[in-house]
This record gives C-alpha cells, sequence and structure tokens, in this order.
C-alpha cells in the first residue's frame, strides 16, 4: 500500500464524517509540498513538523491555497502521537488557517468581488448570455452542449456542482427506492412518463450542510428547460435508467471533470476570453437578479444599526413558515 492511500485511509478513521474526497484533497496537497521542498519520494510526512520550511515553499502561493495546504498539514499531523511540540505546530497550522477564514469572511461582507474573480465577474449578465447564445450555435460539439446544458440549469436553479453527478431514473423506479443520504449515495434525475404534465425532478441524497447528510428536492417546473434536458438526452442516445445523465469519451462526469472542462472550454465563448466556473457563474447572476434587494437591506441594516445577518433573523418575518415544496 502506498503512503497515499495509507494517509487516506487512516483519515477516513479518524474523520469518519468527513468526505473521502476531503481526505485526498489533504494528501494531493501535502505531497505537492513534498515535491516543493525536493523531497520526489513521499514515502513520509516528516516534514509537515518544520513548519518554517514549509512557509518557505509556500509563501509565494495563493493565500486560498495555502489555507488549503495548512489545512492539509494540521490535519494529517494528528494522525502522529501526540506530544508538546506536535500541538504547538499543529496549533500553528490551524491558526493561520483561521486567519485566512476570518480574512475572507470579511472581504465577502464587504460585497465587493475578489481581485481574483474581478476579470470573470466583468463581463456581467450580457456576457453570460452571449457567452450561452454562441454556445447555442454550437451543440453539435459534445462538451460545449454540456457546458451549456449545465448553465441552462443552473440559471433557473442554482445548484452546486453535484447537477452533474446526476442518474437518470424513471419516477416509478425511482418511487421503490429506499434513500439513504450519506457520501456514497447517488444524484437522480427524476424523470416521470409525461415531462409535460409532471415537472422533472432533482434529487441529491449526498447533499452534505452542517456536517450532516440529507436529501435536496429541486423540482423543475420551467417546461422549457425540461424540453432542453430531454433533447439533450435524446442527442446523446444515452437514454437507460440508472446511467449519468452527463458522459464524455464513454465516461461519467464527475465535478472534477466538469471544473477543469469549463474552466478551459468557456474560454472561447466569453466576450474576453475568461472562464467561467459554475461558481462564477451564479454570482453573476444572483449579483444581477439581487443588486437591488441586497442595496436596500444593507441600507436598511445601516440606518437600524446592526448587521444584515441580525436584520434577516430578528426583524424579516412571515405568519407561517414558507412552503418551497411545490407538490406535483
Amino acid at each position: 500500500m502506498t503512503i497515499e492511500k495509507e494517509l487516506v485511509e487512516k483519515l477516513n478513521i479518524a474523520r469518519p464524517n468527513n468526505k473521502e474526497s476531503s481526505h485526498k484533497l489533504y494528501v494531493k496537497c501535502v505531497k505537492r509540498i513534498s515535491e516543493k521542498i525536493g523531497q520526489f519520494d513521499f514515502d513520509n510526512v516528516e516534514f509537515l513538523k518544520d513548519r518554517e520550511l514549509v512557509l518557505e515553499h509556500t509563501a509565494s502561493l495563493a493565500s486560498s491555497t495555502r489555507r488549503n495546504y495548512f489545512t492539509a498539514c494540521a490535519n494529517i499531523l494528528r494522525l502522529e502521537e501526540p506530544n508538546d511540540e506536535l500541538t504547538e505546530t499543529i496549533k500553528y497550522y490551524e491558526e493561520e488557517v483561521q486567519k485566512y477564514n476570518v480574512k475572507y469572511k470579511k472581504q465577502q461582507e464587504t460585497g465587493i468581488i475578489s481581485k481574483k474573480q474581478e476579470e470573470q465577474f466583468s463581463i456581467g449578465i450580457d456576457g453570460i448570455i452571449d457567452m450561452l447564445l454562441k454556445m447555442e450555435h454550437n451543440l453539435d460539439n459534445d462538451r460545449t452542449y454540456l457546458c451549456w446544458l449545465v448553465f441552462q440549469i443552473l440559471m433557473r436553479h442554482p445548484l452546486r456542482n453535484e447537477v452533474v453527478t446526476l442518474k437518470k431514473i424513471s419516477a416509478t423506479k425511482f418511487n421503490k427506492l429506499k434513500l439513504e443520504p450519506s457520501e456514497t449515495s447517488e444524484n437522480y434525475l427524476v424523470i416521470p412518463a409525461n415531462i409535460y404534465k409532471i415537472p422533472i425532478r432533482i434529487v441529491s441524497t449526498n447533499y452534505k450542510t452542517s456536517g450532516k447528510y440529507g436529501i435536496k428536492t429541486v423540482t423543475i417546473e420551467d417546461k422549457q428547460l425540461r424540453k432542453m434536458i430531454m433533447n439533450y438526452i435524446k442527442h446523446t442516445g444515452n437514454v437507460k435508467d440508472g446511467e449519468a445523465l452527463f458522459r464524455l469519451d464513454n465516461k461519467d462526469v464527475d465535478e472534477k471533470t466538469l471544473t477543469n472542462l469549463l474552466l478551459y472550454h468557456t474560454k472561447a465563448y466569453t466576450p474576453n476570453g475568461v472562464s467561467i466556473s459554475t461558481t462564477i457563474f451564479t454570482k453573476i447572476l444572483l449579483s444581477h437578479k439581487f443588486a437591488d434587494v441586497s442595496f436596500q437591506m444593507k441600507k436598511a441594516a445601516i440606518d437600524r444599526g446592526h448587521s444584515i445577518g441580525v436584520q434577516g433573523a430578528t426583524y424579516i418575518k412571515q405568519l407561517k413558515p414558507l412552503n418551497l415544496e411545490k407538490p406535483e
């Protein structure tokens, strides 16, 4: 067994509530640090205890990348037998992560896009529409078609990247399933017999928030979007129940593949040649949609002398709980 697999297994046991994908990322980050310091035979993690060495070889990285690396260092060092020196080193890495988190939170609260995302964000809603129109004229390209449909779904339902992991299933078969939310559970595109009378549903069973897995259902009421999805299925010829909605080169598309695809493939369709991720797409879309509401909320909060969070929790109320689910 390689040290990478060994570390992932140990992390899975030590932190069972974390996703295995997170543990794999920790190990990948640590291996990259190993390579940066010239230790190409990755057979131990002793170098992580030399925080000055780690700091020296990560100093030129973006702060978000350093945050990820220090998170990885702390989690992997926690697998070691504890002692005072090790505890102090872990504490240092965790404090650096916390500093970044505080800085990130403050930056988000300003409502101003980060410098790193400024160029992408600057295309605005007009640039997004222009990109989609250009894509629409090139749907014979499988990669373009996939990107276009993902964006069309996000345009109406700002989901996370799990949108690309959907498995097609008939409503009849889905209703017979016993759903158990977990990291390894499937995400489904539930297709009724008559999509024009009954909406398609997106059901995520590995949806995670606040450390717990749950089930999230999104009902696609938009008939145009339903038609887009069915046309895509017809185009790909991938019509069998249980198969992934999105496939490329005879392989299911996962979240990492989608990220890389959007990174390189969207550049040809944007006005200034920037890549558009699902995150940037959603930021542009929601900022355009709620810009005026956001301004009015901030203004009211300033007038009362408290934060928007306090305003939302204390002053914005309704007589009855909102029912966000629409029955079929």
